[in-house]
Parts: C-alpha cells; structure tokens; sequence
C-alpha cells in the first residue's frame, strides 16, 4: 500500500466510523439532539485549532475525517428535520 492509499484509507475508516456512532447515537439516544451535534462539530473544530505544537498525519487525517463526517451527518439531519415540517403543513 502506497501513501496515498494509506492516507484514503485512514480518513475513509474515520469518516465511517464517526458516521456510525453518529447514528447510533440518533437511533438509540433519546436525549441527543441536533444541537449535540453541532455541539461536537464545534469541538472538533476547536481541536483542529489546537495544532499549535505539531501533530501527526494520522491525528490530522482522523480530524479532518471526524468534521466531515459530522458536517455530513448535521446536513442530512437538518434536512430530515425540513422536511418533517414541510410535511406537517
């Protein structure tokens, strides 16, 4: 494997597995609503932020894969939720 299939393969195993926990927690957790959603978007967003000292590929990788499975999943909820009120008027 090659660096750049090792880079693809990182991010990709990171964003699926964000993307789970994120819908397990929708589908099981009554208590978690879209604002804890965005709440962990915003901390990852701050740990990005943190880089000050330096941090390996694998930590950057697994970040910028975490936001983008959180932006992804925020999207598809904000949407859900759009339509549920489309759908009531």
């Amino acid at each position: 494997m090659n660096i750049a299939e090792w880079r693809e393969e990182t991010y990709k195993q990171m964003f699926e597995s964000t993307t789970a926990f994120v819908k397990h927690l929708k589908n099981n957790d009554e208590e978690f609503m879209i604002a804890d959603l965005e709440a962990m978007l915003q901390s990852e967003y701050d740990r990005q932020g943190l880089a000050w000292d330096g941090r390996g590929e694998v930590v950057e990788l697994n970040i910028e894969a975490t936001i983008a499975a959180l932006q992804n999943e925020l999207i598809i909820w904000k949407k859900e939720l759009a339509g549920m009120k489309d759908q009531k008027l």
